[in-house]
């Protein structure tokens, strides 16, 4: 569905924008919605840390993770950036 794609797509630009140059954020690749994320802190440490508030991310090698559902609320997505780009601030 055309539609479908495009939420998708715009939400990848979204989460790309959103991280990309954040302090504490080296690096944003990935794939629509498989994201990984270079981060300054070790990436056990930041997924514990959002773990505590709430956020589930992994570890994929020395990055985080993303891997949200494509049908994904974009108030949901933008609040679990808003904690990661925090995590990763701090």
């Amino acid at each position: 569905d055309d539609a479908f794609l495009n939420a998708v797509r715009r939400k990848s630009g979204y989460v790309f924008a959103t991280l990309h140059n954040a302090p504490g954020i080296e690096s944003v690749t990935g794939l629509g919605l498989m994201v990984g994320i270079k981060t300054v802190k070790p990436a056990k440490q930041v997924v514990a840390e959002c773990m505590e508030q709430g956020v589930l991310c992994l570890t994929a090698k020395d990055k985080v993770r993303l891997l949200p559902a494509l049908n994904i609320p974009m108030d949901v997505l933008s609040r679990a950036l808003e904690v990661l780009k925090k995590v990763c601030a701090e």
